[in-house]
């Protein structure tokens, strides 16, 4: 495992940060390509040629949009007809660093568990606090980058 890259992990969660930004404004109601098609004052018809389908496949695919059931290329493929970028992206609900932390210290409460168990059957105490021995295990495994 590759261990955790430190500016890697500031970059993204710059980046990440920019895009909670626009978070609140990213869902329409009718879906993009709905919303972008009336916005851009074009009907069904003259998105269809511009995208070189069907009226029905246009109209298929702002309904599949709102279900769920388009793919990227045909957002893609909307988006460049209507001269649009299409944005897509991951966006942890906090910093980047946050769900890999919390995935170490299951990590190591799963690892400590296993290992009290064991102590415990051979008659052994640990001295430590489970906390700080959770807490050591768990910087462990992140400067390891072995917290999945």
């Amino acid at each position: 495992m590759k261990p955790r890259d430190p500016l890697a992990i500031a970059q993204a969660n710059r980046r990440l940060k920019a895009l909670r930004k626009v978070l609140p404004d990213a869902d329409v109601r009718p879906g993009w390509i709905h919303y972008m098609r009336r916005s851009l004052n074009m009907t069904l018809k003259q998105l269809a040629a511009r995208v070189g389908l069907s009226l029905p496949s246009v109209s298929q695919a702002e309904r599949g949009e709102v279900a769920g059931r388009i793919t990227l290329n045909t957002l893609k493929k909307m988006a460049h007809a209507m001269e649009c970028e299409l944005v897509y992206a991951f966006v942890p609900k906090n910093n980047i660093d946050e769900p890999m932390r919390q995935a170490a210290r299951a990590k190591a409460m799963r690892t400590l568990t296993s290992a009290d168990l064991h102590m415990t059957l051979e008659d052994q105490r640990v001295e430590q606090s489970l906390q700080e021995r959770l807490e050591r295990l768990a910087n462990k495994l992140l400067e390891k980058g072995d917290v999945w």
